[in-house]
């Protein structure tokens, strides 16, 4: 194993996964925001999970670990630099000693069960944040096929003992590129979609965060998103990480080393 600055990195995972620790990093007070993953090449909607990739180990998690699964704002498109996106801030709120981001802009929720899963393992994580849904709609997944994925997913990270946080969607017609789309009913397929994911949290024992409810805040800060009408601009992402940190003290999801 590789370590820089008390960081753990496995040795295969890609350099841009990497957050170089800065510790007490303050978090911009910008009102909130949230925006969707990309929509760029998503993988086929037919595509299923596989079995459980691999059979998490039975070591307990590691105090101080913290992994983020998502798409594109996991990543953090939409960000200058990248690494301004929401999890590289709420890794750098919470202290993290081991982190990894790997999200993956553009991925659908079952291309990440299969590409992500068996990274953020890893790292034996204390705490994971799933943040999918958005590219899943674009990609024409039903919601029956996701809420089945984000259980497995979420199932398996669970008997990992990674205690688990759930970002539901923002309100998808205060998102002007999903807009454009044409897709139609677009705060009523989000909330019917965050219903499943609460309901998901629920069965699986996982906490889900609930983003529609910040759509006036989204609304009266345009500035939260970014150029391109999808992802969050910085100021969006230093929202976004100040309501999922404020989410992890208050549910006490997070034990450091």
């Amino acid at each position: 194993m590789v370590h820089h600055s008390g960081l753990f990195v496995p040795p295969s995972f890609p350099a841009h996964s990497i957050l170089k620790l800065v510790p007490g990093l303050a978090l911009l007070s910008l009102g909130l925001l949230l925006s969707a993953c990309g929509a760029a090449s998503a993988p086929s909607p037919k595509a299923r999970p596989s079995a459980v990739p691999t059979e998490p180990s039975l070591a307990p998690p590691r105090p101080g670990a913290y992994a983020a699964l998502g798409a594109s704002e996991t990543y953090g498109v939409g960000a200058e630099p990248h690494t301004s996106g929401y999890a590289w801030l709420v890794a750098r709120g919470l202290r993290v000693h081991y982190y990894v981001n790997v999200g993956i802009p553009g991925t659908t929720l079952s291309a990440g069960y299969d590409s992500e899963l068996p990274r953020a393992l890893t790292i034996r994580p204390i705490l994971s944040s799933v943040f999918f849904g958005v590219n899943d709609i674009l990609a024409g997944v039903t919601r029956e096929a996701f809420l089945s994925d984000l259980s497995d997913l979420v199932g398996t990270l669970r008997r990992a003992h990674s205690r688990v946080l759930i970002i539901g969607m923002p309100d998808l017609s205060q998102v002007p590129a999903v807009r454009r789309t044409g897709i139609g009913g677009l705060r009523d397929l989000t909330l019917s979609w965050n219903r499943g994911m609460r309901r998901v949290a629920q069965r699986r024992g996982a906490v889900f965060l609930d983003l529609v409810g910040y759509d006036r805040e989204i609304a009266a800060h345009p500035g939260y998103i970014s150029p391109d009408g999808l992802h969050p601009s910085n100021a969006g992402y230093a929202r976004l990480s100040q309501v999922v940190l404020q989410t992890i003290e208050r549910r006490r999801l997070w034990r450091g080393a």
